[in-house]
């Protein structure tokens, strides 16, 4: 398009983008000739001072060499004293090619004279110090090299006052030259702005003023004037989206009565699809009246749709729970959320979800409430509840039998007088036992998974349950010679847990800990307040886990290494009781340095 609005808003651009460039073109202009001003005027007295700065310091280095070696006769000083010479020199040559102010020729010849008498005396302080000792040597450093030092650093503070003067010399000759270039930039600068600022102005103005007037007809036509028309002002594209615009107004009146009918359509159409679901679903506006429902709603809460809309939802369906839930989601906005409830006597069990019906402007004017019928779920968990309850105890009744048969062993005489007999009877007791644990970890496992009420909630010391634990395993700490280190936090508040159940999550840990730390290792359990919970962990120096198998050691039956003893169970019912208590537990580790199992807990005791 010839007149096209982007043609014209380019056009606009490349005029401010060439006064910018000449703004810059003349800052960068000025601030260069500036900088070389600069560098003319004190690199060269700025490289004196440096170099002679350098060359104090490698004197001073040198001097303090012979010293050191006079009082140690060490030849490591000697051969660092002929290192830093060639550094001396390098800088000697760089101040003697930059010799620029007067006074400093003179210097540079003394400071020559000086050094190559100074290198000579360091061989005579060699030759007494080997022949006639450190305090000989100490005394010919006083009388021969003290006296070079001192001049040799007189004449390299001469060079640095000469061009430390002439640098602030040479500031008012620079001040003129910035001043004239600032002056120059800023004075431009300013007459270009305003000159782009007037140019954009005007120009905008005429571009946009088609917008405006199209703008003011759109107001009009949204106040429902569909007859009025827009003035067509230009050629670009606003005038194209004028010519639009009334095209539009001359359909919207036919476009109000088909879309009617769309809308309708789509209504029943939705209706459709949420008769068909086979689980309850009923639909509540912002005042929790019922606004439809399906058949399913209608069979299993015995009620009609005829009846129930419009009417307050606890008027027909009388369950306070379900309705404290869907409150709860209205009041604070929540999206989704589910939970798990049970109706007409717990025959039958929901997974009641929970989604807020909200329009384009995020404003909620419902909520759809789906029961999901779980009941069968629920059954074949308890199935599996049930026997694994009865497996175990049906395996436990042999296994305390032949327990108490092999306990009975170890205390007879025949343990004292025959050496196999006594290793297959601990043997026996330890897997016994092992057996034993297995089965009641399945236990508690199961007990956890299939009912999630069994926690028995109290206000608890977390320090009383850290101190329990720790005395269980005092014997198996000493028979190990593992140190035990114990670090809590002061005045940690109270946290609200099922203490026993916690008891077992760090009794697991720490008694994995002591398993994997070798003798003569190091176990530290502890707890802090970590803002909103109270973080417990057991830190010790063992074999640790390697990365492949951090990620997955909180699985059930899940061992790190298939060598060790264990069931793989302990993790994952520590893992499952913290997650109950609205907790997360992790694990940090480095293979062959140790690991350290961290479980949070909500703080609620305030």
């Amino acid at each position: 398009m010839k007149n096209s609005l982007k043609l014209k808003f380019i056009c606009l651009f490349l005029a401010l983008l060439f006064i910018n460039f000449i703004i810059v073109g003349i800052s960068l202009f000025n601030l260069f000739e500036v900088k070389q001003d600069t560098n003319k005027l004190v690199s060269n007295n700025y490289d004196s001072i440096q170099t002679s700065n350098k060359m104090i310091q490698i004197i001073d280095e040198e001097s303090q060499d012979i010293i050191s070696y006079i009082n140690t006769k060490n030849p490591v000083f000697i051969r660092n004293f002929y290192d830093t010479n060639n550094s001396f020199h390098e800088n000697y040559l760089s101040e003697l090619n930059n010799i620029t102010e007067e006074g400093e020729s003179s210097a540079i010849k003394q400071i020559n004279t000086d050094y190559s008498a100074f290198l000579d005396s360091l061989t005579n302080i060699i030759a007494i110090r080997d022949s006639k000792g450190k305090e000989a040597a100490l005394s010919q450093y006083t009388e021969q090299i003290q006296p070079l030092y001192e001049g040799l650093t007189k004449s390299l503070r001469k060079i640095i006052d000469i061009n430390d003067t002439a640098i602030v010399n040479k500031k008012d000759s620079m001040k003129n030259s910035i001043s004239f270039s600032i002056n120059t930039t800023i004075g431009l600068s300013i007459f270009l702005i305003l000159v782009g600022l007037a140019f954009s102005i005007r120009y905008i103005n005429k571009f946009l003023s088609p917008l405006y007037s199209l703008h003011d007809d759109i107001i009009k036509t949204k106040e429902g004037d569909f007859t009025h028309r827009a003035e067509i002002l230009s050629d670009d594209e606003i005038g194209i989206l004028a010519q639009e615009f009334n095209n539009m107004s001359e359909k919207i009146s036919q476009f109000q009565h088909s879309t009617f009918g769309k809308l309708l359509d789509e209504k029943n159409r939705s209706l459709a699809i949420l008769k068909s679901i086979s689980d309850p679903i009923i639909v509540l506006d912002t005042n929790y009246r019922i606004v439809l429902l399906n058949d399913e709603s209608e069979d299993y809460f015995k009620i009609s749709q005829a009846q129930a809309v419009g009417r307050h939802v606890l008027e027909t369906l009388t369950y306070g729970e379900l309705f404290d839930f869907i409150s709860n989601v209205m009041d604070n906005s929540l999206e989704k959320d589910s939970k798990i409830m049970s109706f007409k006597n717990n025959s039958t069990v929901f997974k009641i979800n929970l989604s807020l019906i909200k329009d384009n402007a995020n404003k909620t004017n419902g909520i759809v409430v789906y029961f999901q019928n779980i009941t069968e779920i629920k059954k074949i968990e308890k199935l599996k509840h049930d026997l694994i309850s009865s497996l175990s105890h049906e395996i436990k009744t042999p296994l305390t039998s032949i327990m108490m048969g092999a306990s009975l062993l170890e205390d007879s005489e025949l343990m004292e007088s025959n050496t196999n007999f006594n290793k297959i009877v601990s043997a026996i007791s330890e897997d016994s036992q092992k057996l034993l644990n297995l089965i009641n970890n399945f236990l508690r496992y199961g007990q956890l998974e299939s009912d999630q009420k069994l926690l028995s909630m109290s206000f608890c010391s977390v320090e009383d349950i850290i101190n329990r634990s720790v005395d269980e395993y005092y014997s198996l700490l000493e028979n190990k010679n593992i140190e035990l280190r114990v670090g809590i936090q002061d005045n940690l508040p109270e946290i609200y847990v099922d203490e026993e159940k916690i008891g077992w999550v760090l009794n697991n840990l720490l008694s994995n800990a002591i398993k994997y730390t070798r003798n003569f290792g190091t176990v530290l359990i502890g707890a802090y307040e970590n803002f909103d919970h109270i973080s417990i962990f057991v830190k010790d120096n063992g074999i640790g886990i390697t990365n492949e198998y951090q990620t997955r050691i909180f699985e059930k039956f899940f061992r790190a290494n298939s060598e060790s003893e264990g069931t793989g169970l302990g993790l994952a019912l520590s893992k499952q009781i913290v997650e109950l208590h609205g907790g997360s537990i992790y694990c940090e580790s480095q293979y062959g340095l140790g690991s350290i199992f961290t479980f949070e807990l909500p703080n609620k005791g305030d």
